[in-house]
């Protein structure tokens, strides 16, 4: 996985998404390349991360990626930013903060609770699956 950049770029509510990940996605290849992020953010907490809103490494093999841009909806691109800057908020982070993924991680396990996804994450399609909130509950109680 040494074609990862570092620090790798990760938009800010793909934190949650990580979480969640079980192998779904909207193509093999967005699959497999998000398999490789979440592997290298779940099991290296100090693998270097910046923070961004917009697209990021984990976007970059993304069907509905036009130019830097989410066309999965006519509104997906503001949606997510939204997302993305409502997390940051959040978390109590600005966009472009680099830190270390273990960083991310405890900031996400003191400030978030698996209740909180519904009001942050709105009418995500992944939200219903309830997989974020059993990623965050496995983050908070370290299981």
């Amino acid at each position: 996985m040494d074609e990862l950049a570092h620090p790798l770029e990760i938009r800010s509510h793909h934190l949650l998404c990580i979480l969640g990940f079980r192998g779904l996605g909207y193509s093999e290849e967005f699959v497999s390349n998000m398999g490789k992020v979440v592997e290298r953010l779940r099991s290296n907490h100090s693998f270097p991360i910046t923070l961004v809103v917009g697209c990021d490494a984990i976007c970059a093999s993304c069907p509905h990626n036009k130019e830097g841009e989410c066309l999965e909806r006519a509104d997906s691109d503001a949606g997510v930013t939204v997302l993305d800057s409502k997390l940051l908020d959040r978390l109590g982070f600005e966009a472009g903060t680099q830190i270390l993924a273990g960083e991310a991680w405890e900031r996400v396990k003191e400030r978030l609770a698996p209740g909180d996804l519904a009001e942050i994450c709105g009418d995500c399609e992944w939200l219903g699956l309830g997989y974020c909130a059993e990623g965050l509950k496995r983050l908070r109680t370290g299981s």
